[in-house]
């Protein structure tokens, strides 16, 4: 059997995207234009120079539609971020919560609702995508009622307007 016939399939392998937890949920390998791309977008589509260190790293297409939930550490301390993709337009991150800052329980509750509106628009279960935000919103919920003012989320940003 000739080398090439053993070799293409193994590099063609490689570079697929690795897979994340869930059935269509996939990570773009460090390096690829994919992943270099979502984080430029990340980083307001300038290469400031700062670095990244993901926990999380999660994609999921359905046809022309992509949406990526990223946690991670950053310059200014950990982060949380959606980001989409409609057909051939840039990737733009619609959802943030960071450390920095501090929001109330009712914010935090509106915020984490419109991130499970969104990723269910895209055809993937909430807590495959973004693992834990279902829990996290009934919290925040819950916490909105008793104490709607008490400060409970850090930064956000993008979501409902």
């Amino acid at each position: 059997m000739p080398v090439t016939l053993i070799v293409a399939p193994m590099l063609i392998a490689m570079a697929a995207p690795l897979p994340a937890s869930g059935k269509g949920i996939y990570t773009p390998p460090v390096g690829s234009v994919e992943r270099t791309v979502i984080i430029r977008a990340l980083k307001g589509g300038e290469d400031t120079g700062s670095r990244y260190t993901f926990k999380r790293f999660n994609v999921f297409r359905q046809r022309d539609r992509v949406i990526s939930y990223l946690e991670g550490e950053g310059d200014i301390g950990g982060f949380q971020a959606i980001l989409t993709r409609d057909g051939k337009a840039p990737w733009r991150v619609v959802w943030s919560e960071g450390d920095g800052g501090s929001d109330s329980c009712m914010a935090g509750a509106r915020h984490y609702e419109w991130a499970i509106r969104l990723i269910k628009s895209h055809g993937v279960a909430p807590d495959t995508l973004f693992p834990g935000i279902t829990a996290r919103t009934r919290e925040l919920k819950r916490r909105a009622v008793r104490e709607p003012e008490t400060q409970c989320v850090g930064d956000l940003d993008g979501g409902p307007q």
